[in-house]
């Protein structure tokens, strides 16, 4: 008679685990249905903190390199200070706006063409004219860190 009853509640208790276990598996259904449809608004314009003062070293064609420094404000303008190291005459000046589509970084220059960024976190990566990535062996020397 112990025996009957040991095993009465041993399947009693199996059945409750199981019962809880599914009413569990039926939840997780539910929430996986409402966040299927639930799109992904996360980039780089609202999930970093894009403004701030970048800085970093391009490759020259006649010289050692151009110490860039670029400031990019919360008002969306920004200020750019190039130095064309061992060069008379070489600091320039450029400012105007930025938009950020993505995590596609674009500045606007008062009377220049459009130049392109890549927005990492606290990375600042230089494309090309067709928003492509440079390619060879200096690409590691396009970027711009975030102080």
């Amino acid at each position: 008679m112990k025996k009957i009853a040991v095993l009465l509640c041993s399947c009693f208790l199996l059945a409750v685990t199981a019962c809880g276990n599914n009413t569990k598996t039926n939840k997780d259904k539910e929430e996986i249905k409402k966040t299927e449809g639930v799109v992904d608004i996360h980039n780089a314009e609202n999930s970093l903190d894009v403004d701030g003062v970048y800085k970093g070293t391009f490759p020259a064609a006649d010289g050692p390199g151009i110490e860039i420094t670029l400031t990019l404000n919360k008002d969306k303008t920004f200020t750019m200070h190039s130095v064309y190291i061992d060069r008379k005459d070489g600091v320039f000046d450029d400012k105007g706006t930025y938009t950020i589509d993505k995590n596609l970084l674009t500045l606007k220059i008062e009377g220049d063409a459009d130049q392109y960024y890549r927005i990492g976190e606290s990375k600042l990566l230089r494309l090309d004219s067709e928003k492509q990535e440079i390619t060879g062996a200096l690409v590691d020397h396009y970027y711009l860190t975030k102080e």
